[in-house]
């Protein structure tokens, strides 16, 4: 009944502004150097008791493996449990002694590429902590479409739950990023060779076949990118209470 009322959520309003939300924030960083510096001053930021009073979700620092035509070369994920809270830490923090430390070093040592406002749908799979490789694949779909589209997500983790090592999670845009991609497939493993055992065999898996199949009649996939958690602070939640939207 919980999916149900979700997938007619969906259908009807096209956004789910009461669910988990996490923004991208790309940026792109020319040297190591200037990579060290924005991981110092966010070290110290989330270190600060400003971050622990007020910052209420998990924060990710991301780097790029591939990222396609874009030049970021990292984002920052916030993973929030609604609008309102991201809304309220970055009011917050752009006003407050240590926010304000944090953005001077990040505007001297980055540039701003772009940004997108996600709302999380649904997780399967195994969540876990400890997964830090994602394959972010991007896609269009039609409000109407997207009923089909969960469901046939929802019979892809049936059949592989027992052998599919890590965890995926569908996500819809909600603002900013570009205009051709409406939603997110998200894919996470604990390492590289974790990653590579599973992807090396998606052509010949039966159930992913069928899956892809299927989706791509009511789905326009955009591409995929590659990255890695390069900093993980979980302040007052984890991964893992974002995916299974348990907060307390």
């Amino acid at each position: 009944m919980k999916k149900l009322f979700l997938i007619l959520s969906i259908a009807i309003s096209g956004f789910l502004y009461s669910n988990p939300m996490w923004t991208i924030y790309d940026i792109k960083v020319e040297n190591p150097q200037a990579a060290a510096n924005i991981i110092s001053a966010t070290d110290e930021l989330m270190a600060s008791s400003f971050a622990q009073e007020n910052f209420k979700g998990s924060l990710h620092l991301n780097a790029y493996l591939a990222n396609g035509e874009s030049e970021a070369t990292h984002f920052f994920a916030v993973l929030q449990p609604s609008l309102t809270e991201h809304m309220e830490w970055i009011t917050s923090s752009q006003q407050s002694d240590a926010g304000q430390k944090f953005f001077n070093v990040l505007r001297n040592n980055s540039t701003s590429i772009s940004q997108r406002f996600n709302t999380f749908i649904q997780t399967y799979g195994n969540p876990s902590n400890d997964d830090v490789y994602w394959i972010i694949h991007e896609f269009y779909a039609e409000p109407s479409d997207m009923e089909q589209f969960l469901k046939l997500t929802q019979k892809l983790d049936d059949e592989t739950k027992d052998t599919f090592p890590g965890q995926f999670g569908v996500s819809q845009v909600m603002f900013g990023g570009s205009p051709d991609v409406s939603h997110l497939l998200t894919v996470g493993y604990s390492s590289i060779a974790e990653l590579e055992g599973w992807e090396d065999q998606v052509a010949t898996n039966p159930a992913l076949q069928k899956y892809f199949k299927m989706a791509d009649r009511v789905v326009d996939w955009k591409g995929s990118k590659l990255l890695f958690n390069a900093r993980i602070y979980d302040s007052a939640s984890d991964l893992e209470q974002f995916v299974t939207k348990d907060f307390e």
